[in-house]
């Protein structure tokens, strides 16, 4: 058993690197980027942009004295051994060669300008391999950078950790909605097989499943919320006895929770109507138990495990897939993220 878990967790790392790796070079190798805008930015900005997110580094001075030239400015290239300042201290004029091929960025000091040892030259751009090895670097130890959209403000971590505590709560309440509708729902249509009330619940489970989030999420608003008012839309607020802030919860955790409950139902439905022709329980019948006995005792189990090996795949859809509810909803969890 050691050795199954270890063999799977070795591929789950894998999968994970090749994944993150392959989405890496991918992002890199795409035409334009972030600072590729009609309006260019500022150099100054644009430099210390690019220093925050990794894809910039600073060129630092080898000897303290007063600047006297610098030979690049920002677009310019050069080569590993060319010579980019000299610096003029106090036992004459020292030269400041490359270390590496880079492309200048911004030059920081300025000619005449004072500089200690280690003190910034330029800002060069950083080559994809650099860029690779600090991000590996990074993710291996828990910092995954800071956002763009703050400007650097807050970082990822932040900004998931919000998220996905509002993801995991929503996720939360879908699934007691589908585990509790989808179940008894299912119970009752395989309890009563072939009767309308079977009818009834597959066609309910069918239109659900057929029309998806992305189709019950507007219908809700548009019946619940403007037509008759019932529910507040938008946000994700506390519950709240006093003024019913939390109500706005119902909804988007209906909708996510329903058409889950429409697979946990068929499921449940086609497990218990196959159990219950089984030759056993007729057996159980013959030894004089009552039928709800007998599907509490004997014919429960069986009949649940078709839903008990989806469980898995439906939470995983619900904590992250909530893409669609969060933004009719306008709920800031994770599933934001995946769309800005």
């Amino acid at each position: 058993m050691t050795r199954f878990f270890g063999r799977r967790l070795a591929w789950s790392l894998l999968t994970l690197w090749v994944v993150v790796t392959a989405s890496f070079w991918l992002m890199r190798v795409a035409p334009g980027g972030p600072f590729s805008q009609d309006k260019p930015l500022p150099p100054a900005v644009e430099a210390n942009l690019k220093r925050t997110f990794g894809l910039a580094a600073d060129v630092v001075s080898t000897a303290a004295g007063r600047v006297k030239e610098l030979r690049f400015v920002a677009g310019a290239s050069w080569q590993q051994g060319d010579l980019i300042a000299i610096v003029s201290g106090p036992s004459g004029d020292v030269q400041v060669r490359a270390s590496a091929d880079a492309t200048v960025v911004r030059a920081v000091a300025a000619v005449g300008a004072e500089l200690a040892v280690g003190a910034p030259l330029y800002v060069r751009e950083t080559s994809i391999l650099e860029q690779y090895t600090t991000a590996m670097t990074s993710y291996l130890s828990g910092d995954f950078g800071v956002t763009y959209a703050s400007e650097g403000a807050r970082t990822v971590l932040e900004e998931v950790r919000a998220g996905f505590a509002v993801s995991l709560e929503l996720g939360a309440y879908a699934l007691f909605i589908a585990l509790f509708v989808g179940v008894g729902s299912g119970l009752l249509a395989g309890l009563y097989h072939q009767t309308w009330i079977d009818h009834v619940a597959m066609a309910a489970a069918l239109t659900a499943v057929s029309l998806s989030t992305i189709v019950l999420a507007p219908l809700f608003v548009l019946v619940f919320c403007v037509q008759l008012g019932w529910l507040p839309w938008g946000g994700w607020q506390p519950w709240s006895l006093s003024n019913g802030d939390g109500l706005v919860k119902i909804l988007p955790s209906l909708t996510l929770g329903l058409v889950y409950a429409a697979w946990f139902s068929r499921l449940v439905r086609a497990g218990l109507a196959e159990v219950m022709t089984q030759p056993w329980l007729r057996t159980a019948r013959a030894k004089g138990l009552k039928e709800w006995q007998v599907v509490a005792r004997h014919a429960l189990r069986p009949a649940l495990l078709p839903a008990v090996s989806y469980f898995g795949p439906a939470l995983a859809g619900i904590v992250t897939g909530s893409v669609v509810i969060e933004r009719v909803y306008a709920i800031p969890g994770i599933g934001e993220h995946f769309v800005t």
